[in-house]
């Protein structure tokens, strides 16, 4: 199994560069996915949970609802399901034999195969959204959030700027600062003082 990628920030703390193919930039417009009527009360939260994640990641589409709301669904599914097992992997039930005669027998918790189910069902959706640590940097940023992000470089930011201030350098008075340092320098070393010696 090769190495894992690294991330941007991991080449930007490392002072590399990436040699990967950029991944082309996404030409949807970004926005909230609107929350379906049928979703029950739990349901809902998780979706707003969700989406506030890809709102904040600049990742978030309108046309996201549909994983949302599965997304949604089988979290609260596999909530419950975790409440209902608690821990009771095991349970005792009666079983007829060949002689018609009932014996306890224990076997697995149906229940913990629905709850593995549910957890590789709420994997593969979490990975879908971009929602694993390991996806996290796989999903593209919609259009607006890109722009959004573009912060111009801090001189550029003050080149643009409209109005620019006027700085007004008179050439006596810097000839007169100069010969003002340069006689201060002078006398401090005709005393014997070194700048040195002054600190």
């Amino acid at each position: 199994m090769g190495r894992p990628a690294k991330t941007e920030h991991q080449h930007f703390v490392e002072g590399t560069t990436s040699k990967a193919k950029h991944a082309l930039e996404s030409v949807y417009e970004g926005g909230r996915p609107k929350i379906p009527a049928h979703l029950s009360a739990a349901a809902r939260t998780e979706f707003k949970r969700a989406c506030k994640i890809l709102l904040d990641r600049g990742t978030a589409t309108q046309g996201d609802f549909a994983n949302l709301a599965l997304y949604a669904e089988v979290y609260v599914r596999w909530v419950d399901q975790k409440r209902q097992l608690g821990n009771e992997f095991i349970v005792t039930t009666q079983v007829t034999n060949n002689n018609g005669t009932l014996t306890n027998v224990e076997r697995p918790n149906p229940l913990v195969k629905m709850v593995v189910d549910s957890e590789r069902q709420l994997f593969a959706l979490a990975k879908s959204l971009g929602l694993t640590p390991g996806d996290r940097d796989r999903v593209r940023k919609t259009k607006g959030a890109r722009e959004a992000e573009q912060v111009l470089d801090p001189l550029e930011a003050f080149m643009a700027r409209t109005k620019r201030p006027t700085v007004i350098f008179s050439k006596e008075q810097n000839r007169e600062q100069h010969d003002a340092r340069t006689e201060a320098k002078s006398i401090g070393t005709e005393d014997g003082d070194s700048p040195a010696s002054a600190e």
